[in-house]
């Protein structure tokens, strides 16, 4: 295994050298993500104090190109507005809190975690933010969220059929590592996580059902089919939500106003049907090999107690919290509380299940003010750039693709700490960098990108968006 990972890694720097000679940054890091979703830790790592992947050296190479582009002149430091110096201070700030947290719970360090999980993801925001983006990058990122999506879908309906010879990579199956086993886990052997990539795919492939030719819809209709099996056969109720909001966003955002009044209400009545007449079968739905239909529904019971948990945590240090990554070691004397007649001792073996109450108690106010301003800046951003009628098609998709992988984020955060499922922050805070320098500088045309528009102005493709109807 560990030359054939030193040959892959090899093969990876290969291809990135034409993508560096054409400065195109963009595909370098969507090339980094790819290959951190499928060849990560669980594939090959060799672990120390810090866990050391493929991924993770081709990210640091990425890094590392990035400030050569400076010198090249391939690059540029951005302009830095509010949503920058967020990111900052919210790095900042976890940082912080993981190094005076305390002792080291066991398991991964603190510090590790956030070098993994906030610190290399918000050098992924700057690396969009450091180039202009073009119509070829834009048309990159959508056709690689579908591909991937799909390849996701197929894996997760292999996964939950149990035809385990047809999923590659091979750890993805393997049934020593037992947790979620049984259902769409994915690469990042987590439903979850996998949920919230395949709803990026899938709201690409809806932004081109609706936007393509006549002659095409026929194959985003399918391509938009075969996520919507991958989101269900990850067998998990927030990735569902998370599915259903994704492309029910492409659908608001593109429909005329009566259309979306009718939609809400229907909407609300299928809620209202759904939470009353199949509440019980949701609940005690068998998913993983390993955990029955009652454990299923018990699951669903030991969110309250954590919630009571985190509340209790958060009395004691409710501006800076516990410590990032230090609620493993913290949490375990609130678990003996007597006070609420609950058997809270059963939640002790689990983490926080909601991102809002993990960052709560280990960051405090302060970390929740931060993360939360972060995303709700987000949000607005790209809100504002998907209804941008002024803007180009392009423009508006990434807007569309960042609002339905937030939705999609936003389901599964709430009922799983979103935060260390491998990769997902990653892809979040990329999709944010593409995000923010896509409403401050726009999208350059490109050669091919001024064929396709000449084209479809020429076949009448650009009509008035029926949602300003």
């Amino acid at each position: 295994m560990t030359l054939v990972a030193i040959l892959f890694a090899l093969a990876s720097l290969v291809w990135m050298i034409p993508l560096l000679r054409s400065g195109r940054y963009i595909q370098l890091a969507t090339l980094v993500l790819a290959l951190g979703t499928f060849f990560g830790p669980d594939f090959y790592a060799i672990d120390g104090p810090i866990q050391i992947s493929i991924d993770r050296v081709l990210f640091f190479v990425l890094v590392a190109l990035a400030f050569v582009g400076l010198r090249l002149e391939m690059t540029k430091l951005p302009e830095f507005n509010r949503l920058d110096w967020l990111v900052i201070a919210m790095v900042a700030w976890f940082g912080w809190s993981a190094m005076t947290g305390g002792s080291n719970p066991p398991g991964t360090p603190p510090m590790a975690r956030w070098i993994f999980y906030i610190a290399m993801p918000a050098a992924m925001y700057f690396i969009p933010r450091m180039v202009s983006i073009k119509t070829c990058d834009v048309r990159w990122i959508l056709t690689g969220s579908i591909v991937m999506g799909i390849y996701l879908s197929v894996t997760a309906v292999f996964e939950i059929k149990g035809l385990h010879g047809f999923v590659f990579p091979r750890y993805i199956v393997n049934p020593d590592n037992w947790e979620f086993f049984g259902r769409g886990r994915g690469p990042l052997m987590n439903p979850s996580g996998n949920g919230i990539l395949i709803s990026m795919g899938l709201t690409a492939a809806a932004i081109g059902l609706i936007k393509s030719r006549r002659e095409r819809r026929l194959f985003y209709s399918v391509v938009v089919a075969c996520l919507l099996v991958g989101v269900y056969a990850t067998l998990t109720r927030s990735a569902w939500m998370g599915g259903i909001a994704a492309i029910g966003i492409v659908g608001f955002v593109h429909s005329p106003r009566w259309v979306r009044v009718m939609s809400l209400g229907v909407a609300v009545l299928i809620v209202g049907i759904a939470s009353t007449s199949l509440k019980d079968k949701i609940f005690r739905l068998k998913r993983d090999e390993n955990l029955s239909a009652a454990d299923s529904e018990k699951s669903v019971k030991l969110r309250p107690l954590l919630a009571i948990v985190a509340w209790e945590m958060f009395k004691d240090r409710p501006i800076t919290g516990h410590g990032y990554g230090h609620y493993e070691i913290k949490h375990r004397t609130y678990h003996d509380d007597r006070g609420y007649k609950m058997p809270l001792g059963q939640a002790r073996p689990y983490t926080q299940h909601n991102v809002f109450l993990s960052i709560l108690v280990d960051t405090g106010i302060i970390g929740l003010v931060l993360f939360s301003a972060w995303f709700l800046s987000t949000a607005a951003i790209a809100w504002k750039l998907s209804r941008d009628g002024s803007a180009c098609q392009e423009s508006r998709s990434v807007g569309l693709v960042m609002m339905g992988t937030m939705l999609a984020y936003l389901c599964n955060g709430m009922f799983q700490d979103a935060t260390i499922i491998p990769m997902v922050h990653m892809f979040l805070f990329f999709g944010v960098g593409v995000t923010v320098t896509t409403m401050q500088s726009g999208v350059a045309t490109d050669s091919a990108g001024q064929r396709v528009a000449n084209h479809r102005r020429q076949s009448g493709t650009v009509a008035a968006d029926p949602a300003r109807a």
